[in-house]
């Protein structure tokens, strides 16, 4: 029996060492399972500038791609729809053109708005065209600001498209530092630039003035746009101009401010050498058949390496160190009447300005822009119909092959496209 007892202790202590050992080489660690955090994507989010790209809150970049509306009788179809301030049918209508251009497939980003002085000049004052300021009335501005142009901005938000709003009118001929231009755009600007429902909103841009011509010296000479010699002196006071408007705003708001060129929004050179400084700054440039060097109605021969070389020369320059929006830009053969600009559509590397003007962009990398044919058209579009000798079917009139580029701006591949690592460089 004592031996049985032995044996059996023997045994029983044995199996206690193994256990002990294999507890030892015994991993307890409870394994949590990674949560599934999904990969994030391109979002409809607000935007800002990371050096020369619009980036949204995921830190994706994007090109945006829209239309234009103006507010007033004379723009919506030539006072046929709405007339005598009536809010009510002015927001119907416009809104209603949005959604139609929507229902029509256009698959647009964002909307130029022209915050029209319509309603911001005294009733039944007799004005000598855009430029004259003389009937502004800044009560009646704040006025409808809340009641038309700010419903309007959050509407097409609610839309999934960014909003840029511009100034009413449109610069006179000369305009100068702390002259009455300028104190009138920074008065509309610290005004907006202090609205609640629009400051520090990132779905919101605004351009700071449309179209400014010539800006004059510090004694009220006017810089030719054309003279080698005027380049420095030009460029610092157009940067000072702006640059002033932009420091106002910014106490108030850090909305991405974009800025036009002289000429009518076509020199940009000067920027590259003296650039307005600050957070969240981008430039607005206009694009019509013939500028640049490229090709417009009966010139039809002007080749995409003419219009390349005029972009790359006067845009490109602060294109690679900021944003560009081309916020005007539009083309039909002049006999369709329905166009600011006269071209046709052409061959993308070959001839005529449309396919050339898409193809400058693309190349270009980071350019916004818009189609600014009026928006009734747009929302009479039907990609179904064959084409024809009209101007919503004629390929060499802009609306067809726009359309189309939108669809393709619109799909994933594009937005993987620009986001790639190496793009751009």
């Amino acid at each position: 029996m004592d031996a049985m007892r032995y044996i059996f202790k023997s045994l029983l202590l044995l199996t206690v060492i193994v256990l002990i050992a294999s507890c030892g080489n015994y991993d307890n660690t409870v394994v949590v399972p990674e949560p599934d955090i999904p990969e994030k994507e391109p979002t409809f989010s607000p935007l800002h500038v990371e050096g020369r790209w619009f980036v949204d809150e995921n830190g994706f970049r994007h090109n945006l791609h829209g239309f234009a509306q103006t507010y007033s009788p004379w723009f919506n179809e030539r006072g046929s729809k709405w007339n005598n301030y009536d809010v009510a049918a002015c927001l119907k209508y416009n809104q209603g053109l949005i959604d139609s251009i929507i229902n029509k497939g256009w698959k647009m980003d964002f909307v130029r708005m022209h915050m029209d002085p319509y309603w911001s000049n005294k009733p039944n004052v007799q004005t000598k065209g855009e430029n004259d300021i003389s009937a502004f009335d800044f009560e009646r501005f704040k006025k409808y600001l809340d009641d038309v142009f700010v419903p309007m901005a959050e509407y097409i938000i609610s839309k999934q498209m960014y909003v840029v709003m511009r100034p009413p009118g449109v610069c006179p001929e000369q305009i100068s530092i702390g002259g009455d231009y300028h104190k009138y755009l920074k008065k509309i600007w610290k005004y907006v630039a202090n609205h609640p429902r629009l400051r520090n909103n990132g779905y919101i841009m605004f351009e700071l003035a449309n179209e400014p011509i010539q800006i004059c010296d510090d004694n009220g000479k006017a810089l030719d746009n054309w003279n080698g010699g005027t380049f420095n002196a030009r460029g610092k006071q157009i940067t000072k101009f702006m640059q002033e408007i932009v420091d106002e705003m910014r106490q108030y708001c850090d909305n991405i401010l974009l800025i036009p060129g002289l000429h009518y929004q076509m020199l940009y050179k000067t920027f590259d050498k003296y650039p307005v400084k600050g957070v969240n700054i981008g430039y607005a440039v206009h694009c019509y058949p013939g500028w640049y060097n490229s090709g417009y109605d009966k010139e039809v021969d002007v080749v995409y390496n003419n219009f390349k070389s005029g972009w790359d020369n006067e845009i490109m320059p602060i294109g690679r160190k900021a944003p560009i929006v081309v916020t005007e830009m539009d083309w039909a053969p002049q006999k369709y009447d329905a166009s600011w600009g006269k071209a046709i559509t052409g061959v993308a590397g070959e001839n005529g300005f449309g396919a050339n003007f898409m193809k400058v962009c693309d190349e270009s990398c980071n350019i916004s822009w818009l189609l600014f044919t009026s928006p009734e058209w747009l929302a009479k579009y039907d990609d179904a119909a064959p084409d024809s000798n009209t101007f919503l079917t004629d390929p060499e009139a802009c609306p067809r092959p726009v359309y189309r580029k939108y669809l393709e701006y619109a799909t994933p591949e594009y937005s993987a496209k620009i986001n790639a690592e190496d793009y751009g460089k």
